[in-house]
C-alpha cells in the first residue's frame, strides 16, 4: 500500500495505476526530509511522469504548489481521485511530458523543483537532458531524476537508496 508520508495528508492511501512504479518509501522519505530543510518556504514543484502521484502529492502535502504531468488516462483518473481523497489542491496536466515541456517553456512557467521518474525502459539520460534544456527551474532550484542505481550521469549530485538513485542538479 502506497501512502503519503508527511504533511497535512500524512497517512492517506494512494491508488496506483497498472502503468505506475511508485517511488519507494525510503527514497521519498529521504527526498522530502532534504527538501523540507532546503526549501523552508517551499515553492513550485513539478512532478513529471506522475503515475500514482506518490511524489507530487507528497510535495503538495508538504506545502509545495504542485503540478503533476501524466499522459496515461487511467493514471490521470486515479491522480484526480487520490488528490481529492487527500484533500490536496494540485494541477494535473494530462499530456505527454515532451509536449508539456515545450508548452510550459513557451508560456514561461518556472518551478523551484522539477522531479522526473520516467519509465526505466526509456532512455533516462536523454529524458533528463530534455528536462534540463527546458529551463523550467528557477535559480536556486533543483532538477531531480529518479533512476536505477546502476545508471551514472556525469552531472549533479548522486544519492543511492536501495536499488534506486537520485541525481540532483542545482540551477
Amino acid at each position: 500500500m502506497v501512502r503519503i508520508l508527511g504533511g497535512k495528508a500524512k497517512g492517506v492511501p494512494l491508488k496506483v495505476p497498472a502503468s505506475a512504479r511508485p517511488s519507494p518509501v525510503r527514497l521519498r522519505k529521504a527526498l522530502f526530509d532534504y527538501l523540507r530543510l532546503r526549501y523552508p518556504r517551499r515553492g513550485r514543484f513539478l512532478d513529471l511522469y506522475a503515475g500514482s502521484g506518490a511524489v507530487g502529492l507528497e510535495a503538495a502535502s508538504e506545502g509545495f504548489e504542485a503540478t503533476l504531468v501524466e499522459k496515461d488516462r487511467e493514471a490521470v483518473a486515479l491522480l484526480k481521485e487520490n488528490a481529492r481523497r487527500a484533500g490536496l489542491a494540485v494541477r494535473i496536466v494530462p499530456l505527454p511530458v515532451e509536449t508539456f515541456l515545450l508548452e510550459a517553456r513557451a508560456r514561461g512557467e518556472r518551478y523551484t523543483l522539477a522531479f522526473m521518474a520516467p519509465p526505466y525502459a526509456q532512455d533516462l539520460a536523454e529524458a533528463f537532458q530534455a528536462l534540463l534544456q527546458s529551463g523550467l527551474v528557477e535559480r536556486g532550484g533543483l532538477y531531480i531524476l529518479q533512476h536505477p542505481k546502476d545508471l551514472y550521469l556525469p552531472i549533479g549530485e548522486r544519492r543511492v537508496y536501495g536499488e534506486n538513485a537520485l541525481t540532483l542538479v542545482e540551477v
